[in-house]
C-alpha cells in the first residue's frame, strides 16, 4: 500500500498524488498505456475508500487501514513510503509519523 502520512492533510494529498502519478508513469514504461489509468483519470477518491492507496492525516491513514481491511483479505500490511521520488526527508517524517501514532492502532 502506498502510503504517506502527513500532519496536513491537503499536504499529505499533494504529495502523494504527484508522487503516485510519477511511480505509475514510470510503470507504464514499456506497457501497453491502455492498460492503466493516466493520472486525469484516477479516482483519488475510491482509491482511498477501497484501501488502494494511503495517504493523510494520522487519522485519515488509520482509517483508510480500516477500509482496506474490509475490501480485502490479508493479514499482514505492507507498506511503501519512498515511491515517486517523495524527497528522502518527506519519507522518513512520513514513515516516523505512521510508527507513532498509526501503527500503534493496529497491535
Amino acid at each position: 500500500m502506498r502510503t504517506h502520512v502527513n500532519e496536513s492533510a491537503e499536504r499529505a494529498r499533494a504529495i502523494a498524488a504527484a508522487a503516485i502519478a510519477r511511480y505509475d508513469e514510470i510503470s507504464r514504461i514499456g506497457r501497453r498505456s491502455s492498460l492503466t489509468a493516466l493520472p486525469g483519470e484516477y479516482d483519488w477518491d475510491g482509491m482511498l475508500a477501497t484501501g488502494r492507496n494511503n495517504y493523510g492525516t494520522p487519522e485519515q491513514c488509520i482509517k483508510n487501514i480500516r477500509s482496506a481491511m474490509r475490501n480485502y483479505y490479508f493479514d499482514t500490511l505492507t507498506t511503501t513510503f519512498n515511491f515517486g521520488g517523495i524527497p528522502h526527508d518527506e519519507v522518513m517524517k512520513s514513515m516516523r509519523l505512521f510508527a507513532k501514532e498509526v501503527a500503534s492502532e493496529f497491535r
